[in-house]
C-alpha cells in the first residue's frame, strides 16, 4: 500500500475503534460524542429533590447527558428525566403530590367507603394487628407502597423496554437483594418497577418481589453508583445527597443508634463507589445539612439547594457544554411515551384471592360496554379498590395478546388479613373535678362469604363499660343494599352535680339492645339505615343516697327501669379528610327513634344528630359543629337523660354536669399546626381555641330551660400516636374556670 493511502487508511481504522468502542457501552451509541457525560444520583430520601435542580442547571448550561445511573430517590428523579419526562413538568408534579397521603399508606380518608372507616372517631392506635391461619400477623411494612406505586407509574406512563438502553436518556436504577446482600442492576423490563425497588427503605416500605428475589433500597448494596456508568461515559457527574454521619452529641436515642448503624453501612459503600472516579468527574454535595430525609412536602426549596449547589462548578460544566444546535438534537429525543391503553383486565394466573371475589375484581375494572380504557382510568379504579382495605397492593404489568393491550393484574391480600385487631385509650381529667380513662379494643373478621360478610366487634372497659357485636351482610358482592343484626351492651357511669357544682352521686345508666336493619351504603359518603329494636334499660344510683336536700327539700335522685321496642332510621355522611385534625370537610350522623314502653305504652321519638364544616384558610383551620339530642315527644328524663358539659362542650362545666330532657351545643373551633414533633412520638402541634354555646331544656334541678349559656376553651393539642392530646383552659356562663387534660378523639 503506497504512503499516501497507508495515512487515510489508519485514520480510518482508528475511527472504526474508536466508533466499536463507543458502541460497546451500554446507550453510547446515541449518545453525542466527545465527550460522554454520566450523571449519577445518589440515595437520600426527601433530600434527593436537589437532584433535580441540578438537572435543571445541566440544562441551562447545555450539558447532555449521555446515561444516568440512579440509587433510591435517584432512581425516582433520574427515571422519571430517563423517560422524556420535562424536568419543569417532574416538578410541578412533585409540587401538587400529596405526600403527606402517599407516605401515610393509605388512599384518601374522603374517598374510603364508610364501612372502612365507621370506627374512625374512636380513639385506637394507628396500627392494625392481624390473625391468619392461627398465627398472630404485624403489618408488611410501616408504610404501604401502592399509592406511591401508582404515582411512579404514572410518572413514566408504565413504560416496559427491552433495554433502558432504548430510552430517551439510557439508564440503571440499583436496588439490593434482601436475600445476599448484592446489589441488583435494572437495565431492562418495567421502568416503575426499578424505580420502586430502588426506594424500598427495609421495613418502611413494602419490599419488591421479582423474578423470585425480594428485593429493597440500594442504599444499602450502592447509595452513589458510580460503577454503572463508568463503560458510558467519558465525564461523570456524581450528586451525592446521602445523610452524613450523625456526630457523638447527636446519638442521644435508640432510633438515633439505629439511624447511625444505617449510616455506616452506606457511607462505606458509598466511599467504595468514590474511589473509581477520576480528577476529571465533578462530585456535587448540596447543603443539605437541616433537611431531613422526610421533609418531602418542602421538595421545591430542596430542589432550590440543588440550584444553588452548581454554582461553585459552573466553569468546569461550561466545559462540558456544546452548541445550542448540538443541544437542541440532544434535547429533542427527550419525548415521553403516550399513556397506554386498556383493552381488557384479567387477574393473573396463579394470583387469584383467597377471600375476596376475584370475579368481582374484573367486572369493577373492565368498562361496562367492553371499551378500551386508559391506564389511568384503570389506576382510578385500583385507587377505589385498594380504599376498601382488603389489599396490601394491587400491582399489574401489561402486554399484547392477540393485537390487545391487556392488564395482568396480581392482587396481594392483606397478610394480616381476615381478622383484625386495634387497640386504644381514652383520657379524660379536669381540675377541679374527676379523672377517667379508658381501654378500648376492636376485633373484625370479613369475607365471611363470597358477597363480603364482615362480623365486628367493639369493647371499651374503664369508668364506661361497653360491647357491641355486629354482623353487617351485603346482598351481592359490591352490592350497596345490606342487611345488618347487632347486640350492644353499655354501663355509663354519670356523675350528678347539684347546683354550685357540688358532686353529690354518681348515677348507673345501662343498656342492653338488639337492633335488626336495612341499609344502603353510600360508598365513600356514608350509610342510611332503617330498622325496628328493642331495648333494656336501666337508671339507679350507683354512688351516693337516694335522696339529697335542696336547701331545706328533699329530692328524689333519679331511677327506673323499663323495656322499650320501636323503629329507628339513622344517616350518616362522613368527607372529613382527618377524623383527628380536620382540614377539609364535613361531617353529619342523626338517628331518630320512634318507640313505645312496654310498661305504660307511653311513646317517644328521640332525634340525635351532629353537624359539623370544616374549611381552611392559609394556615388557620376553622371548625364548625352543632349537636342536638332529646326526646320530641315530651319529658324523658326518667328514662334517658341528655347530658351537655366537658371538654370543648361548654367547657367551663365538668363532664356531664348538665342534665335534661334534651340540650344543643353551637362550636367554632380555630386551630394551626405550631410546631413539629419527632416522627417516633407524632407529628404536629396544635394551638387553637373554640367558642361554645350551650342550652339545656327542662334542667335537673330547675325543671326550667336554661337560656343559651356562652363559653369558650384555649388549648395546645398535639397528633401523638396514642391520638390527639390537648392541655386546655376553658370557662363558660355558670361554670367556673376549669383545666382539661384530653386523649380522643370524639368530643
Amino acid at each position: 500500500m503506497s504512503n499516501y493511502l497507508q495515512k487515510p487508511f489508519l485514520t480510518f481504522c482508528l475511527m472504526l475503534l474508536g466508533l466499536g468502542s463507543g458502541m460497546s457501552a451500554w446507550g453510547a451509541g446515541d449518545s453525542p460524542q466527545p465527550p460522554r457525560i454520566g450523571v449519577v444520583l445518589g440515595g437520600g430520601g426527601a433530600r434527593g429533590f436537589a437532584h433535580l435542580g441540578v438537572l435543571q442547571e445541566l440544562e441551562r448550561l447545555k450539558v447532555p447527558i449521555s446515561c444516568i445511573a440512579g440509587t433510591s430517590a435517584g432512581a425516582l428523579i433520574g427515571g422519571a428525566y430517563a423517560s422524556g419526562m420535562s424536568l419543569d413538568e417532574l416538578s410541578a408534579k412533585l409540587k401538587v403530590a400529596d405526600w403527606d397521603g402517599m407516605l401515610s399508606g393509605k388512599p384518601a380518608r374522603a374517598d374510603v367507603p364508610y364501612d372502612r372507616k365507621r370506627d374512625d372517631y374512636k380513639n385506637y392506635f394507628d396500627l392494625t394487628f392481624g390473625m391468619r391461619d392461627g398465627q398472630f400477623r404485624l403489618p408488611r411494612s410501616a408504610i404501604n407502597s401502592q399509592e406511591i406505586d401508582l404515582y411512579i407509574r404514572n410518572l413514566v406512563r408504565d413504560r416496559t423496554v427491552d433495554s433502558f438502553d432504548k430510552l430517551p436518556i439510557p439508564f440503571r436504577a440499583v436496588a439490593t437483594d434482601l436475600v445476599t446482600g448484592d446489589a441488583v442492576v435494572f437495565d431492562r423490563g418495567s421502568l416503575a418497577m426499578a424505580m420502586r425497588s430502588s426506594m424500598a427503605v427495609p421495613g418502611v416500605f413494602d419490599l419488591v418481589e421479582d423474578h423470585g428475589r425480594l428485593l429493597v433500597d440500594g442504599m444499602l448494596a450502592r447509595n452513589v453508583p458510580i460503577q454503572d456508568v463508568t463503560t458510558c461515559a467519558d465525564r461523570i457527574i456524581v450528586v451525592d445527597v446521602g445523610t452524613p454521619m450523625l456526630k457523638a452529641n447527636e446519638i442521644n436515642s435508640l432510633l438515633d443508634v439505629i439511624s447511625q448503624t444505617t449510616n455506616i453501612a452506606v457511607n462505606r459503600n458509598v466511599q467504595e463507589q468514590m474511589t473509581l472516579l477520576r480528577p476529571s468527574d465533578i462530585v456535587i454535595r448540596p447543603d443539605l445539612n437541616d433537611v431531613s430525609a422526610s421533609d418531602f412536602a418542602n421538595n421545591q426549596a430542596i430542589i432550590a439547594r440543588g440550584k444553588a449547589a452548581v454554582k461553585p462548578f459552573e466553569s468546569r460544566l461550561r466545559a462540558l457544554s456544546v452548541s445550542d444546535a448540538e443541544y437542541a438534537r440532544w434535547h429533542a429525543r427527550l419525548l415521553q411515551a403516550p399513556v397506554p391503553e386498556v383493552d381488557e383486565v384479567k387477574v393473573a394466573a396463579g394470583a387469584g384471592t383467597r377471600y375476596g371475589n376475584t370475579k368481582g375484581l374484573t367486572k369493577i375494572l373492565n368498562s361496562e360496554n367492553g371499551q378500551p380504557q386508559t391506564v389511568d382510568q384503570v389506576q382510578q379504579k385500583l385507587t377505589d379498590l385498594f380504599a376498601t382495605g382488603d389489599y396490601d397492593q394491587l400491582s399489574y404489568s401489561l402486554g399484547n395478546h392477540d393485537g390487545r393491550s391487556v392488564m395482568a393484574l396480581m392482587p396481594l391480600e392483606r397478610s394480616i388479613g381476615p381478622n383484625y385487631f386495634r387497640f386504644g385509650l381514652t383520657l379524660q381529667s379536669s381540675q377541679p373535678g374527676d379523672a377517667s380513662f379508658g381501654v378500648l379494643g376492636s376485633h373484625e373478621l370479613t369475607w365471611l362469604n363470597s358477597a363480603g360478610a364482615t362480623w365486628r366487634n367493639n369493647v371499651e372497659f374503664g369508668q364506661s363499660t361497653l360491647f357491641k357485636s355486629e354482623l353487617y351482610q351485603p346482598l351481592w358482592a359490591g352490592s350497596p343494599v345490606f342487611v345488618a343484626g347487632s347486640y350492644r351492651y353499655d354501663s355509663q357511669v354519670l356523675p350528678l352535680f347539684m347546683p354550685g357544682h357540688q358532686h353529690v352521686a354518681d348515677l348507673e345508666y345501662d343498656k342492653s339492645r338488639f337492633e335488626g336493619d336495612v341499609g344502603l351504603a353510600l360508598g365513600r359518603y356514608g350509610e342510611a339505615r332503617l330498622g325496628v329494636y328493642r331495648s333494656h334499660d336501666w337508671l339507679k344510683v350507683k354512688v351516693g343516697s337516694d335522696q339529697v336536700l335542696i336547701g331545706s327539700v328533699p329530692v328524689e335522685l333519679p331511677g327506673s327501669a323499663y323495656t322499650e321496642s320501636g323503629i329507628r332510621a339513622s344517616l350518616v355522611v362522613d368527607q372529613f379528610d382527618n377524623p383527628r385534625w380536620p382540614r377539609a370537610g364535613y361531617y353529619l350522623n342523626s338517628e331518630v327513634d320512634a318507640s313505645y314502653y312496654s310498661d305504660n305504652q307511653a311513646q317517644s321519638r328521640t332525634v340525635l344528630s351532629t353537624a359539623e364544616y370544616v374549611k381552611t384558610f392559609g394556615d388557620v383551620t376553622f371548625r364548625l359543629t352543632g349537636k342536638y339530642r332529646g326526646n320530641l315527644a315530651g319529658p324523658r328524663f326518667q328514662s334517658q337523660p341528655q347530658m351537655l358539659g366537658g371538654f370543648l362542650n361548654l367547657s367551663g362545666y365538668q363532664q356531664d354536669e348538665l342534665i335534661g330532657d334534651k340540650v344543643a351545643l353551637a362550636r367554632l373551633m380555630g386551630y394551626w399546626r405550631v410546631s413539629t414533633l419527632p416522627s417516633a412520638i407524632g407529628s404536629g402541634v396544635y394551638a387553637g381555641m373554640s367558642l361554645e354555646s350551650g342550652k339545656v331544656w327542662n334542667e335537673l334541678w330547675t325543671a326550667q330551660n336554661t337560656s343559651w349559656l356562652p363559653g369558650g376553651t384555649l388549648f395546645l393539642g398535639a397528633d401523638t400516636l396514642l391520638g390527639p392530646f390537648f392541655l386546655g383552659m376553658g370557662y363558660a356562663k355558670g361554670g367556673r374556670l376549669t383545666g382539661y387534660m384530653y386523649l380522643g378523639v370524639d368530643y
